[in-house]
């Protein structure tokens, strides 16, 4: 009945240790091949991505607040969260904009603040972020509206406006949930828009 969350926590482990290791090689290849070939849609597809695997549809939703903030100023924005069903575990990866560095993700205040098992990776490098959380011995993530995460950030003095959108991190985390029964789910995404003033 644990298989599902067993394989996701593998997942997880298994992303913090390659995503360490992947980019240096990626770095190096993708100058060679990018002029040659498609050089603005390179970049927004990380390599090797899998198709994303079949997952039940759901109606529970994930979102992320606009935000403004001032070239090289500190900020935050909110991850947040509506389930229509208890989640044994929710994986969140997000994609943020180049001229954003994420110091650090909070979970004051979070509905997810209950658990002692929240795996986090930030990769300002190729900026993204995996939020991950998973009970163990705690109950499951209630089916409610509230906070999941805030996430602390400072921009660049030359940052523009962007989009802070779901993502796909190595080797396999989509943005899911696994319900009561084990079974993958996605939920609904809507993006949040960073402007810079």
């Amino acid at each position: 009945m644990r298989l599902a969350i067993a394989l996701m926590v593998a997942t997880v482990l298994g992303c913090q240790q390659k995503v360490e290791q992947k980019p240096p090689e990626t770095a190096t290849k993708t100058p060679q091949t990018q002029p040659e070939t498609q050089p603005q849609a390179q970049p927004k597809t990380m390599p090797n991505r899998p198709p994303r695997p079949a997952m039940k549809q759901s109606d529970s939703r994930v979102w992320v607040d606009a935000v403004t903030a001032a070239k090289g100023s500190k900020g935050s924005f909110k991850i947040n969260y509506y389930g229509v069903e208890e989640a044994k575990a929710i994986v969140v990866p997000l994609s943020y904009p180049a001229g954003m560095t994420v110091d650090s993700i909070s979970f004051a205040g979070s509905i997810l603040s209950y658990l002692a098992n929240r795996p986090t990776r930030i990769e300002n490098k190729d900026h993204f972020l995996l939020m991950t959380a998973i009970p163990m011995t705690e109950v499951n993530i209630p089916a409610k509206e509230g906070l999941l995460a805030t996430v602390h950030f400072t921009l660049a003095p030359d940052a523009t406006d962007g989009v802070i959108d779901e993502t796909f991190v190595p080797p396999g985390n989509y943005l899911t949930y696994v319900d009561t029964a084990s079974t993958l789910v996605e939920p609904r995404f809507e993006p949040g828009k960073m402007t810079v003033k």
